[in-house]
């Protein structure tokens, strides 16, 4: 063994092992950043990974080779110093380094891969954005007049929306985009944050029947223009202008992707300036989503729509503004009907508007019409699987019919569309709650209240994961916090889980019935009324508001059948066996069986 560590000190192995390691590994690591700023597929970095573990010996090899034999003026070689054995050992962990990190890369043992929160699991994924992205930020109002700020934000949503409908992009969402509005902020930050290739900004200027738009695509990697253009047009061609925009940008991000990029733009029929200008103001009060807002918004588009009744956009506004109502106003029966001619309507002048046919998808859950919604669901993903609209739709469809594997999948797809969207980070900490992945769910509802800071929705989620996960202490601070913020039902909500949780189904009861009381309160419908009776361990009471619940066609009441959270006692019990013998539970279940030989393939 002396001999050994004298011949390698001799001929300089220790050191030539040494640098090699040290170049190898920092060679891996500019390597990583690098080469997917430029573009690099995945399998070249494991290539070079693969290349500096093959080049170790060859290194070694070449050393011995040219470094000349030792010759020792005595019969055995001097005994070895500790340094010697220090610089051995630094060798042996080089390799066994090296080797390690290659087999996390291509995931040889997947039981030993580092667990990772849900946010970190996005930085992964969206550490190299596809070529074909693109984010479109607020266009600056140019006009004087800061009252039609309406006016330019609309522009954009617009062009965002138009480019969105397009299969061959990557498109951030609306929430995320118009996040950095009014914010002088680097455009090589906002598109690593957004995670994409290039960012659209422009500015408007609106004067009458006259409109000037100017619109740079901007690469984020150099901050060089790939394209620019000013548009002077009448008013009444900004459908048309609108076509042109998205296809020249769609031509430079594409290249030649996109066959028909060389084509004309659609030819589209003019629109009233007035109604055109009324439909952006709609669309800018349907956004607040508050009750006097969507008023203001129906107004606005039942106007639009009687003064161009060919303009589909309209009517998809008008019935979304329809369903944000129904959602939040129970005692209105009327607005179900209205939002469903609305829809109708938008699809039969525009079959392929991915917005109304999202909503005609919902709208089809809300009313338990389970066979519109697989057609709705089908046509969507023919049409463009990776659009925001498609998988929202998809969450809710598969949420629904109880899968929510599919379900945490398309949400998880709609975050890296929208990283900055609150809602969609809480949806999908509440499925994977649904699923008894706790610390995911904890993850994912960290994320969203990094967004919106003591949000009760998020706190309540969060709460709920860390009752799933035991974490009775953590559970109650959240209590405790929720309660200070006045915000009782939420706070009485995971109390009374993590007092079920804990065995205390007196204390569970009395939360369940003071909540039960007071409904319709926080977010609870009745199906999550009946969820609380049944984790107090009040099976009759639950079985009352199931039964309300199927009255008020809840969409997430039948999959509790399938959700990996409900207690064993409900799938048990005779009355919620009649339930679902029932005529609208059994074609739920026809629907749910049919999803299920779809994604497996049958």
């Amino acid at each position: 063994m002396q001999r050994l560590l004298r011949i390698i000190q001799q001929r300089k192995l220790d050191r030539v092992a040494a640098a090699y390691g040290v170049a190898a590994w920092l060679a891996v690591q500019a390597a990583s950043i690098a080469l997917p700023t430029f573009g690099a597929p995945p399998w070249a970095l494991k290539i070079l990974i693969v290349a500096a573990i093959c080049g170790f010996p060859l290194a070694l090899w070449i050393a011995w080779h040219l470094t000349p034999a030792p010759h020792y003026k005595y019969g055995a070689p001097p005994p070895s110093k500790g340094t010697d054995l220090v610089l051995l050992g630094f060798m042996a962990a080089v390799v066994f380094l090296t080797i390690a990190e290659l087999c996390f890369q291509f995931g040889v043992f997947p039981g030993l891969s580092p667990v990772r929160s849900a946010a970190a699991d996005r930085a992964v994924q969206n550490s190299s954005p596809s070529t074909a992205s693109v984010a479109v930020l607020p266009f600056m109002n140019m006009s004087g007049d800061p009252s039609k700020e309406y006016f330019s934000d609309g522009i954009s949503e617009e062009l965002l929306n138009q480019l969105a409908n397009i299969r061959e992009l990557r498109v951030a969402a609306r929430t995320s985009s118009f996040a950095f509005k009014g914010k002088n902020q680097d455009i090589r930050s906002i598109a690593r944050a957004l995670n994409v290739r290039a960012v659209l900004e422009g500015s408007v200027r609106e004067d009458g029947q006259h409109i000037r738009i100017t619109a740079q695509l901007i690469n984020a990697a150099d901050g060089y223009h790939l394209w620019s253009k000013t548009y002077d047009r009448d008013l009444r061609n900004i459908l048309s202008l609108q076509d042109e925009i998205a296809r020249a940008i769609t031509a430079s991000l594409t290249h030649s992707l996109l066959g028909d990029a060389s084509k004309p733009a659609t030819n589209r029929v003019p629109i009233d300036p007035d109604a055109y200008r009324k439909y952006l103001e709609g669309q800018s009060f349907s956004a607040r989503k508050t009750d006097e807002d969507d008023a203001h918004a129906i107004e606005l588009l039942k106007q639009v729509t009687t003064v161009e009744p060919a303009f589909a956009p309209g009517f998809a506004a008008l019935g979304r503004t329809y369903i944000h109502m129904a959602q939040f106003q129970r005692e209105r029966g009327d607005l179900v009907p209205a939002a469903q001619t609305a829809l109708n309507e938008a699809l039969r002048l525009d079959p392929h508007n991915l917005e109304a046919l999202s909503l005609h998808l919902i709208l089809a859950l809300m009313k338990w019409d389970w066979q519109k919604a697989e057609d709705d669901a089908h046509k969507l993903q023919s049409l463009n699987p990776r659009s925001v609209f498609t998988l929202r739709a998809m969450n809710d469809y598969y949420g629904s019919l109880g899968f929510s594997e599919p379900q945490s999948a398309m949400l998880r797809e709609a975050t890296r569309l929208d990283p900055l969207s609150f809602v969609d980070l809480n949806n999908l900490a509440t499925v994977y709650n649904s699923r008894g992945e706790y610390a995911e769910a904890a993850s994912a509802a960290d994320d969203a209240l990094a967004l919106r800071p003591n949000r009760a929705l998020a706190l309540y989620t969060l709460c709920l994961s860390y009752v799933g996960a035991k974490r009775s202490r953590d559970a109650q601070a959240l209590i405790a916090q929720l309660l200070a913020q006045s915000n009782a039902d939420a706070s009485q909500g995971c109390a009374l889980k993590n007092a079920a949780a804990a065995g205390n189904r007196a204390e569970a009861r009395m939360l369940a019935a003071g909540i039960a009381k007071r409904f319709p309160a926080f977010v609870y419908d009745e199906t999550d009324i009946g969820g609380f009776y049944l984790a107090a361990g009040d099976t009759v009471s639950a079985m009352i508001w199931f039964d309300r619940a199927y009255v008020r066609r809840n969409q997430d009441l039948l999959a509790l059948s399938y959700s990996a959270t409900t207690p064993p006692t409900l799938l048990n019990l005779p009355a919620w066996n009649t339930l679902r013998q029932r005529p609208e539970a059994r074609a739920w279940q026809a629907a749910h069986d049919r999803l299920a030989a779809e994604l497996a393939g049958g």
